[in-house]
């Protein structure tokens, strides 16, 4: 067991380089001078404004640019092992404590929208499971659909129109309460809630026809211990990847729902760091990312491995 974290540790540190070598990479493949585009559109903040030869130069050397591109990627990485992500070219603090404190706002929405996607799951599931009949098995399907279907956009517009403009029950936009939370937690969890729901239900049916089911129901037990006590436990482990990966791109990929309401979130600093071209920003961004989706991997292999005795015995063996 140890040998197989140490390799999944591994796996994870060489996805992290990889990610943010290759992004430094095509950050330089960007059309202009590196250095006349940091003047241009952050200093001077006019990309048609003439600069001279000295100014870039100067641009040049104190942001370290006329290194070769494996010295500058060495010397990112040497202070990124250290914490120091450099600085941020368009705001001119650090990259880390910026990072930071979005990562938090992100992280919290991420988290509590996952949770009440796998609560809306569950329940989803329980309620086609509890009462069979062609009326419920329609439901279900065009929820989750519907669910996929939707555009996270129109859905917050949706929402913010009832909720905020209509009811008045809640804020439109910021990041000052739990109030300010509970939209953009709903959009996404909605957003999550019909892939996780076609998910499980496929898997639930797969354990449902297991043979120790059957056993389990001639031996007169009730249906819904059946369900949560021997289907469902097995149907969740396929799911755990999925749920992994998923918090990971909530982590990076909630750009929409964070400028809808005006969340100061990882995504928009990703967003505004691009728009910026600036470079250390958007760097540890990544970096921060691809470090999110590979714990997130790590976690959940781990927890597979604890949950299906097969798996253990088989890497044991190993």
């Amino acid at each position: 067991m140890a040998a197989y974290v140490v390799q999944r540790l591994a796996l994870a540190v060489a996805t992290v380089l990889a990610a943010t070598f290759l992004t430094y990479v095509l950050l330089r493949l960007v059309p202009g001078e590196p250095a006349q585009v940091i003047l241009t559109r952050v200093f001077l903040q006019d990309q048609t404004a003439a600069v001279s030869q000295q100014d870039v130069a100067a641009i040049a050397d104190r942001f370290g640019l006329n290194a070769p591109l494996i010295v500058q990627y060495g010397r990112w990485l040497a202070g990124a092992v250290t914490g120091d992500l450099g600085t941020s070219i368009r705001t001119g603090r650090s990259v880390a404590l910026e990072l930071g404190w979005r990562l938090s706002a992100t992280g919290l929405i991420a988290l509590l929208a996952t949770l009440l996607a796998l609560l809306l799951t569950f329940a989803a599931i329980t309620l086609k499971r509890s009462f069979p009949s062609r009326a419920t098995a329609r439901g279900f399907e065009l929820l989750a659909v519907g669910s996929i279907a939707l555009p996270s956009f129109f859905l917050g517009v949706a929402l913010i129109i009832l909720f905020a403009l209509r009811l008045d029950w809640l804020p439109v936009s910021g990041f000052d309460s739990w109030a300010h939370v509970v939209l953009p937690v709903a959009v996404l969890a909605l957003g999550q809630f019909g892939f996780n729901a076609i998910l499980l239900d496929d898997t639930l049916g797969e354990a449902l026809a297991a043979p120790h089911i059957a056993t389990a129901r001639a031996k007169g037990l009730d249906e819904r211990a059946i369900l949560f006590g021997h289907a469902l436990p097995n149907a969740i482990i396929p799911l755990i990847p999925y749920l992994a990966l998923q918090f990971a791109f909530l982590i990076g990929g909630v750009v929409i729902v964070e400028r809808l309401f005006a969340i100061p979130g990882l995504g928009a600093y990703l967003a505004d760091a691009l728009d910026s071209h600036d470079g250390p920003a958007f760097l540890g961004a990544i970096g921060v990312v691809a470090l999110a989706v590979a714990l997130a991997n790590l976690a959940a292999d781990l927890a597979i491995t604890r949950l299906d005795p097969r798996i253990r015995l088989r890497r044991g063996a190993t």
